[in-house]
């Protein structure tokens, strides 16, 4: 049975944090420039069908498995095993996701900690052209290794602190502070977005697709991305389904949680792509830098537009932070069970291996610029493996134990799912739709 000290309090705490774990830069920076790399609408559309036929089965499955197992991902398998008597390799399934999830937060707390630095690196009110000294500020910022080094190592150092210091007091308490205030912030930034930049050619370019953009790339690219922002297939969702209380029902929260993250990354597009059209240094096939490149220039000239941009950034960092924690949390409820030391040893020894591992992507921007894994970057690299390899193949593995290995009327027991003609669309997507299109997508990113 589940540690009644690690339940979330109320349905409301799970929602929040599944959502934080979820919204993030993922929504916030990446989408934005994702999107403008491969086709705007034309990626737009696809991520939105990987969304609702991968995404939403998948992440209904996972919370269920962490559900029922109330443990670490690998202990959770280690229960199916047990008491289903499934084959003991399943196990693997938790140690995959544990290991995607502490390469994710290698490299995603450096863009999080860029996020940090930004808080003190507005525009300066006298600058005669923010744009050129926006990217300017980016370029001098990715090339010095130290400074890089030092804002990746507080991220990490505030990461650490919260998911040590516990489920409920540590998570729980920070998501419920972070996550409402983001949403306020996020809706009134596009608003002032709207009226300062080129709205029409930012929807223009957002949701009217150009179906010639489309190619295998885009759409690993949009799957990658659909189980990126969902937090899908890096243990993470498991680890936190370990935590919902027992009655909460899985569909109204799954629903909840996927239109949540799905709207802040669309408002977020909305935010970066006026400013992007209306200035024309700025480019929205800019890649990674888009986010760092365009926002300062959005707060520049407004009124208190030193706080605003302060505050904004506090705010990002602190969404980054939410889904941090829960890129940490699995490994370290693992080290919890297996040997039974504190959080914060557990904490200390996963975040000193992120830390280190996140040098190879920090020193990508700089000192091994010119250094190339299969003609890819390290980060690059890290990038493609997790997003395109390593979460949709969690995924699949995921859909394919719930839906063929696990016995229906089991699944459909503790899903609690009342619903026939639902249950029969969502049990349909979990053993057909979503296993074969991961499956082409594959197939797509081999040949």
């Amino acid at each position: 049975m589940a540690n009644n000290s690690k339940i979330w309090k109320g349905n409301w705490t799970f929602i929040l944090a599944a959502a934080g774990s979820a919204v993030g830069l993922g929504n916030i920076w990446k989408f934005p420039y994702m999107a403008g790399e491969n086709g705007g609408g034309a990626f737009v559309i696809i991520y939105l069908a990987c969304i609702v036929l991968i995404g939403f089965p998948v992440m209904m499955s996972e919370i269920f498995l962490g559900k029922y197992g109330r443990s670490s991902p690998v202990y959770t398998m280690k229960k199916f095993v047990s008491l289903k008597g499934i084959s003991s390799y399943w196990v693997l399934l938790g140690w995959f996701g544990g290991l995607a999830g502490l390469m994710i937060l290698s490299y995603y707390s450096v863009f999080a900690g860029i996020s940090l630095a930004y808080i003190f690196s507005p525009i300066p009110a006298d600058s005669m052209n923010p744009s050129q000294y926006s990217v300017d500020f980016f370029a001098q910022f990715q090339s010095s290794p130290m400074r890089m080094i030092f804002w990746h190592s507080l991220f990490l150092i505030l990461t650490c602190i919260i998911v040590a210091r516990g489920v409920v007091d540590g998570i729980g308490a920070t998501i419920k502070v972070i996550m409402p205030t983001l949403f306020f912030l996020i809706i009134l930034l596009s608003i002032y977005s709207s009226f300062t930049g080129e709205i029409e050619k930012a929807i223009s370019f957002l949701f009217m697709p150009d179906f010639s953009k489309i190619s295998s790339s885009v759409i690993i690219s949009a799957m990658g991305q659909a189980f990126f922002t969902l937090s899908l297939g890096m243990g993470a969702i498991m680890a936190y389904g370990a935590y919902i209380p027992e009655e909460q029902n899985l569909t109204k929260t799954v629903s909840l949680i996927i239109f949540l993250d799905t709207f802040v990354a669309i408002i977020a597009g909305i935010i970066i792509f006026p400013i992007v059209f209306a200035n024309p240094e700025l480019t929205p096939t800019a890649g990674p830098s888009l986010f760092f490149e365009t926002l300062p220039v959005a707060f520049y000239g407004i009124p208190f537009s030193f706080f605003a941009s302060a505050l904004f950034f506090i705010l990002v960092s602190l969404a980054a932070l939410s889904s941090s924690v829960s890129l940490i949390e699995p490994g370290t409820a693992w080290m919890e069970d297996r040997f039974k030391i504190s959080r914060t040893y557990a904490v200390i020894i996963l975040g000193s291996t992120a830390w280190l591992l996140g040098l190879g992507s920090l020193l990508s921007f700089n000192i091994i610029a010119d250094f190339q894994i299969f003609s890819m970057s390290f980060l690059d690299f890290m990038d493609f493996l997790t997003n395109s390899i390593m979460l949709p193949l969690g995924g699949l593995f995921i859909a394919l134990l719930v839906g063929w290995i696990l016995e229906e009327n089991f699944v459909k027991q503790e899903m609690k799912i009342k619903n026939e003609i639902y249950w029969k669309i969502w049990i349909y997507l979990t053993r057909y739709i979503a296993p074969i299109l991961i499956g082409l997508v594959f197939i797509f990113a081999l040949f």
